[in-house]
């Protein structure tokens, strides 16, 4: 057995109410993630962050001149990390893991300044940890990791409400804003101002009045977006590629439900566990029961978003993991044998290190990333370091190339290429040649000869190579 401190179990140093066993956790954290921040592979949804922040640096804007279905306050942020560390994958893994330790610890803070458990201990904090790493794409800089730290944020200020104690304006407004802004990272998280507006009713009664300020707060950030676009006569931009794009009930499963059944198999266990144990043994104070009641309803929040997400990962699973470490928290502190807490603590943590590892590896042939990971181009050895524009899904020619043009998502670029007889198509394809002349045109499907009759003046600029356009220097 590995021992933290001489003679003393895991279970025990955690137990101790001493906030510098936070460093523990960290440490924790950075064992088990070594293999991957020393081996980084860059998934789909953050190369693509990679590239968008390229042209969002370049002078680019969102929406306008960026054609895709990121959210705002996401690229944003993609804009600023590639604008300070450019394509690292490392740097960016290494950020995403100080935000999971961050989430760990505020979270392990909330339970104990909430009296969540009848003893003041970090136990929690260590099995957010442990839970961070059931697959390894937690470990990169996600929107759903930014949006997640929001949440948390929000169910801070949600705490404080059901607390009688101390009910404030401000704390309504703070939640609403929190969730707002979360939004405005991951669309679907929206369904939690739903949830949250339902459980202040039941555990608060929230008035009329404080309904109305969580409201105020939630479409304040987003009423800020939409005019800084209206002064940039950008209000139907946004609207099709933000808001109506991302509201949507169709998902895109990027990992089966086959693969994340084993991935998940072992929280599962203990969650199941967990929930026996509290209806036996948990001897509960009103509030303490009232803030069980409301960990559930936020499970059953993040199971319903599930089905609203846009792109289905495990990493869209992380608004599982709070709920997930208080119920199993529970079960270790209620088991009353020390040695069998902590067996049970190490069988948590050795089975999901090792699913994870396993899945990771391709030792698991029922778990498949395939989906999530960057596929190589055909065009990749022929075309280097240019600027390119893709008439095709074919993200793995940016991995050593740059975008060009306004167009990255070829979903809402089809439409526009297809159909260069609609005047405001051709607006928009002329408009991005100005702007940013592509080096090489990927064209597979023979899309520019329709479009290069009605735009002669740059026609002239490039001869074609079998599937290709190459601009003439």
């Amino acid at each position: 057995m590995i021992y933290l401190q001489k003679r003393k179990p895991v279970l025990r140093f955690f137990r101790l109410n001493d906030p510098y066993r936070l460093l523990g956790v960290l440490l924790m954290m950075i064992i088990i993630g070594l293999p991957m921040l020393t081996s980084p592979e860059a998934l789909l949804q953050e190369f693509k962050d990679i590239v968008l922040g390229e042209a969002l640096n370049d002078g680019k804007t969102m929406y306008l001149q960026v054609l895709d279905d990121t959210p705002w306050l996401a690229a944003w942020f993609a804009k600023w990390i590639g604008f300070i560390f450019g394509r690292s994958v490392t740097a960016r893994h290494i950020l995403a893991l100080f935000f999971l330790f961050f989430q760990s610890a505020f979270f392990c803070l909330i339970l104990i300044r909430n009296k969540a458990y009848n003893e003041n201990n970090y136990l929690p904090g260590l099995i957010f940890g442990i839970l961070c790493f059931f697959s390894f794409d937690l470990i990169s800089l996600s929107h759903e990791l930014l949006a997640s730290t929001l949440l948390l944020l929000a169910l801070n200020n949600l705490f404080k409400e059901i607390e009688f104690k101390v009910q404030l304006d401000e704390t309504v407004l703070n939640l609403g804003v929190y969730l707002g802004i979360a939004s405005m990272l991951v669309f679907s998280y929206t369904l939690f101002l739903l949830g949250t507006i339902m459980i202040l009713a039941i555990f608060a009664r929230i008035t009329f009045r404080k309904s109305m300020l969580l409201l105020f707060g939630f479409v304040f950030p987003h009423s800020l977006l939409l005019c800084y676009y209206y002064f940039h006569d950008g209000l139907p931009a946004i609207a099709n590629y933000f808001y109506d794009a991302n509201f949507t009930i169709h998902t895109v499963d990027l990992i089966t439900w086959k693969s994340l059944l084993p991935l998940g198999s072992a929280l599962l266990i203990f969650l199941f566990f967990s929930i026996i144990m509290l209806g036996r043994e948990a001897r509960f104070t009103k509030y303490q029961s009232q803030l069980m009641q409301v960990m559930l309803l936020w499970m059953l929040l993040a199971i319903a978003e599930i089905f609203f997400t846009r792109e289905r990962t495990p990493h869209s699973f992380i608004t599982f993991i709070p709920p997930l470490t208080y119920f199993i928290s529970h079960y270790l502190l209620l088991i009353r044998r020390k040695w069998i807490s902590e067996t049970m603590l190490w069988i948590l943590l050795l089975s999901v290190i090792g699913i994870s590892t396993a899945s990771r590896l391709g030792k698991l042939n029922s778990v498949s990333y395939s989906s999530m990971k960057v596929k190589k181009s055909a065009f990749s050895q022929s075309i280097e370091n240019k600027r390119v524009l893709i008439l095709a899904d074919d993200f793995g020619l940016y991995e050593n190339n740059k975008m060009s043009s306004y167009f990255l998502n070829w979903h809402f670029a089809k439409h526009i290429f297809e159909h260069p007889e609609f005047y405001e198509n051709i607006v928009l394809i002329n408009s991005s040649f100005q702007k940013d002349l592509p080096d090489v045109i990927i064209d597979e499907n023979g899309l520019m000869e329709k479009v290069f009759p009605r735009l002669p003046q740059f026609k002239k600029q490039f001869y074609q190579k079998g599937k290709t356009y190459e601009r003439i220097r």
